[in-house]
């Protein structure tokens, strides 16, 4: 796929395999808006990112609210004007025997690591509809393929993020929309 000039949402770009993501895609001609809950490190990764054939910038936002997400949609549409590909990268990961998993952090990972993707994937189809032959990642796990111990529930969201792509890619085939799950 040509990347040049194409809009690209890529949500936890300020480290790790969102930002890996964001630095090949900007080599490749594309305009990116990355997200990330903390502002600083938000801000630092843009900066690290920028030179000046790029088209690079960040929106601050929680993907794990309804206001973030809202907020990660509406920014990355007013910075790019559109949108052609988006990568659902953001994720939240805690170890640990199951019964000594808090539950807040059980529900953090839910939240963030299969309900985000897709209500952002909804909220996003109506600007992948208009850019045409636009493409939606989710960055799954190979713990999503094969249970882990102690890693019970992040095992069960992978999975499920896993199979929410296939079945996405299966309800939009045709469409002008692909999904790939990684």
């Amino acid at each position: 796929m040509d990347l040049t000039g194409r809009r690209v949402l890529i949500t936890g770009g300020s480290s790790g395999i969102g930002l890996a993501s964001a630095k090949a895609m900007l080599a490749k001609g594309a305009r990116v808006v990355i997200t990330g809950r903390r502002a600083d490190a938000l801000a630092e990764a843009v900066d690290d990112l920028a030179r000046p054939d790029c088209d690079i910038s960040g929106v601050a936002a929680d993907v794990g609210t309804s206001e973030g997400r809202m907020t990660t949609i509406e920014g990355a549409l007013a910075k790019l004007g559109g949108l052609d590909i988006l990568v659902n990268n953001a994720g939240v990961v805690r170890a640990g025997r199951l019964e000594q998993v808090a539950e807040s952090d059980i529900r953090t990972m839910v939240e963030v690591d299969l309900l985000a993707p897709i209500l952002l994937t909804r909220a996003a189809l109506p600007a992948l509809r208009q850019g045409g032959n636009s493409l939606i990642v989710h960055v799954s796990s190979g713990i999503g393929l094969i249970g882990t111990p102690f890693y019970t529930t992040y095992s069960a969201v992978k999975a499920g993020l896993a199979h929410f792509g296939e079945a996405l890619r299966r309800e939009l085939l045709g469409e002008g929309i692909h999904v790939l799950t990684a």
